[in-house]
């Protein structure tokens, strides 16, 4: 389960649309990919709080082409540092600040509509409001992980649940790692659900940048660390996991309010495919650009379409 880092790559200029400004997208904007998409909501300029936005963007990851999307219904406040998360054709958002207040609204987006709808909170108990958390679903519950303000940071042996169908909020009580008992208490960590597994990984307790990785499965609720730690501790970064099980990390503070990156590190969670193990191997031996301009050739001497489209 060796960890190895990777320069990321430019891939050319984003074609936008004529009615997207560059102004109106922010760099702070929180990500989430579905499918061949990438949606972005809300985010902030500098200085934070000062240039909010509750704006909603597609980007498709084929054309490199972003869309506006004017949304209606009960539209959030403007604000950052929130979490999304996706279930169906629904985008959920929870949490954030506008830069002077926090707050752990959930609303729901239909990406098919464009309609915006704030969800009701039917149980006495409401987790604390907090920003630069993380969120993951089960398809029928919303899980929030750490967090915080600008002085605090909340900690993972308890973790607030949002069940979508009661609209109620509740702990969930995990067990420790054997060994290693609880992650720390963090923020502005990443967090990526695969198979029925959250992988949070880096982040920081308000002193410490941290580098370690652990994993809570969803089912019995239980952490493990995982034996290896980043090459680069990180905050402020993003991840995301491959179908295949390839956990990408890209970017973040490597000291505090300092020093940013932009290496892209990676860990497979699972035993690779030997497909995948070969294509590793040629991407890392040929010369790229050439592949890229021989991809016909690359089909017809029987290179699978999904690993063609890479390039």
């Amino acid at each position: 389960m060796a960890l190895t880092v990777q320069k990321f790559q430019t891939v050319g200029p984003v074609e936008q649309d004529e009615d997207v400004e560059n102004e109106n997208v922010h760099p702070n904007d929180i990500a989430l990919r579905c499918g061949r998409n990438l949606l972005y909501f809300g985010g902030t300029g500098v200085p934070f709080g000062h240039s909010s936005s509750n704006d909603y963007y597609t980007c498709n990851l084929d054309t490199l082409k972003w869309r506006y999307v004017k949304c209606q219904g009960d539209i959030p406040q403007k604000k950052y540092g929130h979490a999304m998360a996706r279930v169906g054709k629904d985008v959920f958002v929870c949490g954030g600040t506008t830069g002077f207040v926090y707050n752990m609204d959930i609303h729901r987006l239909d990406i098919y509509t464009g309609v915006w709808e704030h969800l009701p909170v039917h149980s006495k108990y409401t987790p604390s409001s907090r920003y630069r958390h993380e969120m993951v679903s089960d398809d029928f519950r919303l899980y929030v992980f750490g967090g915080g303000t600008a002085h605090s940071a909340f900690p993972l042996d308890k973790i607030p649940t949002y069940e979508v169908q009661s609209g109620t909020w509740q702990e969930t009580q995990t067990k420790p790692d054997k060994v290693h008992g609880y992650p720390r208490t963090r923020k502005c960590h990443s967090c990526s659900l695969f198979r029925n597994e959250a992988y949070v990984c880096g982040g920081l307790d308000g002193e410490d940048i941290m580098d370690d990785i652990w994993k809570l499965n969803l089912i019995t609720y239980e952490w493990t660390k995982l034996p290896t730690s980043l090459h680069l501790p990180v905050y402020f970064h993003s991840a995301d996991i491959t179908p295949d099980g390839c956990l990408y990390i890209f970017g973040g503070v490597t000291r505090i309010d300092d020093v940013r990156t932009n290496c892209v590190q990676r860990i497979w969670l699972t035993l690779p495919t030997l497909q995948e193990l070969c294509w590793e191997n040629m991407c890392s031996t040929l010369d790229m650009n050439r592949l890229q301009k021989h991809r016909s050739e690359l089909f017809e001497i029987g290179i699978p379409m999904h690993f063609i489209e890479r390039l």
